[in-house]
């Protein structure tokens, strides 16, 4: 029962955090406004965390995390774009996690987040590459450096104005946008070719 008591209080402070960081830089936040959104006294939040920036790194981390699930969906949903069911699982954890990636996705005081976010992803997909091939295509890098920046960049517009497209809409976008060399070059990190 009192693990129950902890992670909510954990969470009321992450939720009190990210109110505030959503509306202004991390820097001008402090640790009593967050404590005081809360509902608790200072000494609760050093219960949980050293500082502002540990709870903004223990956020940015699931975020992190869900984005790497996202993507790995939205590459499914490229080389087999008739089911839709990847779709459905990418928009489902956008809501979900929808008041982080909106904030991440926009926020200026913070371009590690979109550096480290793409370093992640590229990463993903060079090791990828590397486990099912033997051989090091020169031109990898490229491809796997358009089709991240490209797909990041899609999705990052996509859920800032998600208001503007159905998700009907967005698959259908993703299907026209992603033919030929980017499905090619996928199929061959994945080992399908």
């Amino acid at each position: 029962m009192r693990h129950k008591g902890k992670t909510k209080t954990a969470e009321a402070l992450k939720e009190a955090f990210w109110k505030l960081y959503s509306e202004k830089d991390i820097d001008k936040i402090k640790i009593s406004e967050i404590t005081d959104a809360a509902g608790f006294n200072r000494g609760v939040f050093y219960s949980y965390y050293k500082n502002i920036y540990e709870i903004y790194n223990i956020i940015e981390r699931d975020i992190m995390q869900k984005i790497k699930e996202i993507s790995m969906l939205m590459q499914s949903f490229v080389m087999d774009s008739s089911s839709c069911e990847r779709l459905a699982l990418i928009i489902e954890i956008y809501n979900k996690n929808e008041k982080y990636l909106k904030v991440l996705f926009t926020k200026d005081d913070n371009p590690r987040f979109m550096v480290r976010m793409k370093k992640m992803l590229k990463e993903n997909l060079i090791n990828e590459y590397k486990r099912k091939n033997n051989i090091t295509d020169k031109t990898m890098g490229y491809y796997i450096e358009f089709y991240v920046s490209g797909m990041l960049n899609l999705l990052i517009h996509w859920c800032i104005n998600s208001n503007k497209l159905s998700i009907d809409e967005f698959a259908e976008l993703l299907k026209n946008l992603v033919r030929t060399e980017p499905v090619n070059m996928l199929k061959q990190i994945h080992g399908k070719s």
